[in-house]
């Protein structure tokens, strides 16, 4: 695809930690390490969000979280659309356009931002976990993995109904057994079961990131609507599978029904990746210069990134943890980073 322009992915990574925790024009909130030990973040609240027909009976009584969730799983894998989408996180409201695409039974995304710095971002596949930079809507690839019954650390409820960009949604609340992940509201389009609305919440109900359509249009979409229209686009492949490298790190803690699904190896230290089926987080393990030799955390709507150092025979590293997980939990995570005995 030309016009496009894609990045190594080792200085990509180093990027991303300098783009989270030190570029005050990108996050919306960053902070000091705190001090003392780290302890588990308190317990969620049941989310006190207004969902407009929350307590209502679904239409059909045969309606069940398992239909729904198989109806986003051939919506988002099958159906050709485009519309214009608001993404809030942060007290920040941004626009988008978005192109989606099957080409060869493989998914093509073409993002463009309509407000604030002109960014675009052009995916092929189908959001993997191994690669953080997708875009809001990748996380519903996430979703139609999940049957339901498939991730015993969350309690999914449907929730009623809502009108979302002209249309009639269902909504599914996807509620933490625990405090170390958070809550998910999804608005899936009753018609076609596209995921129209997707908030991301956590403790007391406190919204972190929305994004929604605004505008939906379920025609096909041409070659031309996928090409990019700047020299700057970003794109994304995400059609090959995770990879499963050797690494002397390991966790000596991890929440609950979270697993190691990828590790990859880096030019400068190790990538590993797990998820619970629906959440993700990357933990990076890197040999940096002093340039980034940096203590802390920054906050971006849901997404947390903390960034701790560890020293083994003399040799210090770089741990960083970033994913849509509570802040106290990345610390906690960053902290257990060990290498693994024998190594």
């Amino acid at each position: 695809m030309t016009g496009s322009r894609s990045f190594p992915q080792d200085k990509a990574n180093s990027m991303l930690l300098a783009l989270l925790l030190m570029a005050p024009g990108v996050l919306a909130q960053q902070e000091p390490a705190p001090t003392g030990p780290v302890t588990d973040p308190p317990a969620a609240a049941e989310p006190q969000l207004a969902v407009p027909g929350a307590g209502q009976e679904p239409r059909a009584q045969t309606d069940s979280v398992e239909y729904w969730l198989g109806k986003l799983s051939a919506a988002v894998g099958n159906l050709e659309y485009s519309g214009l989408v608001t993404f809030e996180h942060q007290g920040m409201l941004e626009t988008l356009q978005v192109f989606h695409a099957v080409r060869d039974g493989e998914q093509v995304e073409r993002v463009r931002y309509l407000s604030g710095e002109p960014r675009e971002l052009i995916s092929h596949g189908t959001g993997s976990a191994c690669n953080r930079v997708v875009s809001p809507l990748g996380r519903t690839n996430q979703w139609s993995s999940i049957d339901g019954q498939g991730s015993g650390s969350y309690h999914f409820i449907l929730r009623g109904g809502e009108r979302i960009a002209d249309r009639d949604t269902v909504v599914i609340e996807a509620r933490p057994r625990d405090q170390h992940r958070l809550g998910v509201f999804l608005n899936l389009d009753r018609e076609t079961g596209l995921p129209l609305k997707s908030i991301l919440v956590g403790a007391q109900g406190k919204v972190l990131e929305r994004y929604q359509f605004v505008q939906l249009d379920l025609s096909p979409i041409s070659d031309a609507d996928l090409q990019p229209g700047s020299a700057d686009a970003r794109r994304i492949d995400n059609r090959h599978a995770c990879e499963s490298a050797q690494t002397r790190w390991q966790l000596g803690w991890l929440p609950d029904g979270y697993q190691r699904v990828a590790v990859r190896t880096l030019a400068d230290g190790d990538m590993l990746v797990f998820s619970d089926g629906l959440s993700v987080f990357t933990v990076f393990v890197q040999r940096l210069g002093p340039e980034l030799e940096y203590k802390g955390r920054a906050i971006r709507g849901a997404t947390v990134a903390y960034m701790d150092r560890v020293q083994v025979e003399g040799t210090n590293y770089t741990v960083t943890v970033v994913g849509e997980i509570p802040d106290a939990t990345a610390q906690r995570l960053a902290g257990s980073v060990a290498m693994e005995p024998g190594s």
